[in-house]
């Protein structure tokens, strides 16, 4: 059941900048994420998350008219690819070693009925083509195995330079929460 709260555009975009980001205790080298945030004065609590990197909580607010907490953790789910500067290396060996314990990360996300987003720091399906990453992964099994991947779990692949990617974590949650929030 969903329940409208007739919000004002204003109060929404109030509580928007009210949002607190949540990132997985498991998270490594994201200090250049966790740096913006603090420059920006954006909120944001680790935590054991069931799926992917970051999601999101918005604490309730009655003076703007959310009158109880939001949990997004079932809402909106980001996972993040990046160890050591290159997320195309990390993804590799997610499709390869480690392929099983990926693949169920996605199946729990997906269950979860969240909008889901793969962010690959410093890459592009050009770097893929060219296998610019370090792995014995051929560029066409990774190619084709994150268009499936994409297609069979229901997540949207975003290629971001990592000096963007705080920024581009924020504003696809900020989205998110619009959007519900207008309903």
């Amino acid at each position: 059941m969903k329940v409208s709260l007739k919000l004002k555009d204003t109060n929404i975009d109030k509580l928007i900048k009210q949002v607190c980001i949540l990132v997985d205790t498991r998270e490594q080298e994201n200090s250049h994420i966790l740096n913006y945030f603090d420059k920006k004065g954006i909120a944001y609590k680790k935590k054991s998350l069931k799926f992917c990197d970051y999601s999101a909580y918005l604490s309730a607010n009655p003076e703007l008219g959310l009158p109880f907490d939001v949990s997004l953790e079932n809402v909106v789910a980001i996972e993040r690819k990046g160890s050591s500067g290159s997320g195309l290396t990390e993804i590799a060996h997610n499709f390869g070693d480690g392929r099983s314990a990926f693949e169920n990360e996605w199946i729990r996300a997906k269950e979860s009925g969240a909008s889901l987003y793969l962010i690959i720091e410093n890459g592009s399906w050009e770097d893929i083509k060219n296998h610019n990453y370090r792995s014995k992964i051929n560029e066409k099994a990774l190619y084709n195995s994150l268009l499936s991947f994409r297609k069979k779990y229901g997540f949207q692949i975003d290629f971001i330079k990592s000096e963007n990617v705080g920024e581009h974590i924020y504003k696809l949650i900020g989205i998110i929460l619009k959007k519900l929030l207008e309903e």
